[in-house]
């Protein structure tokens, strides 16, 4: 069988439609899709990518048993080499998962509607692992005994509110770990998010500043393509990502709390109850932090850098990272 790519949108449009059978979709974020074709030139079976990770397979049920998955995700790992991707995930319906365990990916984490696998060179116990490394580094040892606080922040950019959570958490513990997100899909650059985390945060010392890997609220955990609905969708994500924490973060790294601001956005209150359904008392929500009587956000201070008034933006910014505030806000925007 001969696999092809989907370039012209008459090819997209003939793969969406295959995969509208399967109940899913063709969704923006994807990056190429692979389709094979029967003697009619019917679609029996496609596969897509974006990035890492893999997305929308689907195979014919009439050739099920002529091992086509597997020629799939094989196609894909070699495209995956080529591009010296050394580490890709899957989020799939559980019925295909065989078909990636032979192929030597490994299972994150399954619920009743989707599997999380992923494959390469290196998986999520290599990266808590690395993580693990810095924090001993940083606090000389830890263990079960460890008194360790949690906060995860996108810090798009970094807030007096994003300040006032950490504080807060890093009073309550000996050791606060801060995870930073990882993923570039901001207004602000993970370096540039992260070095004002770090320089935010270095006046404390009981805080270590880590990436969060693509573990923690990522295009892994939210891949946007599966499920029925909207709603569905977002709901399954938010177990994901809560469940991977769960079992690996607090787990392996010996995490007592987490801790997260009250959130106004409908999505946000749906992960934040997720989270606590999934984490229970090892997670804490607080309130956000005002200023005259309006909460501070990030969004807030994105929509004042939109509209120039960097001055305005900067009430709501830390005073250390001030300067660096202001000069990539200008060589971004001015």
């Amino acid at each position: 069988m001969i696999i092809k790519e989907a370039i012209l949108q008459e090819e997209l449009n003939r793969v969406e439609k295959f995969l509208n059978k399967f109940d899913l979709i063709l969704d923006k974020t994807i990056t190429k899709t692979l389709y094979v074709e029967d003697d009619y030139q019917n679609i029996i079976g496609t596969i897509s990518t974006c990035d890492y990770i893999i997305k929308c397979l689907a195979v014919d049920n009439n050739y099920q048993s002529e091992n086509l998955a597997s020629l799939l995700v094989n196609e894909v790992l070699n495209d995956f080499r080529i591009n010296k991707i050394y580490n890709y995930q899957v989020f799939t319906k559980p019925n295909y998962k065989n078909v990636f365990l032979s192929l030597g990916f490994k299972e994150i984490i399954e619920t009743e509607k989707v599997i999380m696998l992923e494959g390469g060179a290196y998986f999520i116990n290599d990266k808590i692992s690395e993580m693990k490394n810095v924090i001993n580094n940083t606090f000389s040892y830890t263990d079960e005994s460890s008194d360790i606080g949690c906060v995860v922040i996108n810090g798009n950019p970094l807030t007096n509110g994003h300040m006032q959570l950490i504080e807060y958490a890093a009073r309550k513990h000996k050791m606060l770990l801060l995870f930073v997100v990882e993923e570039n899909k901001s207004m602000f650059s993970f370096e540039e998010r992260f070095s004002m985390a770090y320089l935010c945060t270095r006046r404390l010392q009981n805080v270590c500043v880590l990436p969060s890997s693509n573990y923690i609220v990522s295009s892994s955990t939210f891949p946007s393509y599966f499920l029925k609905s909207r709603d569905e969708a977002l709901e399954e994500y938010n177990k994901i990502d809560a469940l991977i924490f769960e079992k690996y973060f607090i787990k392996e790294l010996f995490i007592k709390k987490r801790y997260v601001g009250k959130e106004t956005r409908l999505e946000m209150i749906d992960y934040n109850n997720t989270l606590k359904d999934i984490l229970k008392d090892k997670l804490e929500i607080i309130d956000r932090y005002t200023l005259d009587d309006e909460i501070i956000s990030a969004s807030k201070v994105r929509s004042l850098i939109e509209k120039n008034d960097i001055d305005e933006a900067l009430k709501y910014i830390p005073k250390e990272i001030a300067f660096i505030f202001r000069s990539i806000v200008s060589s971004k925007y001015e």
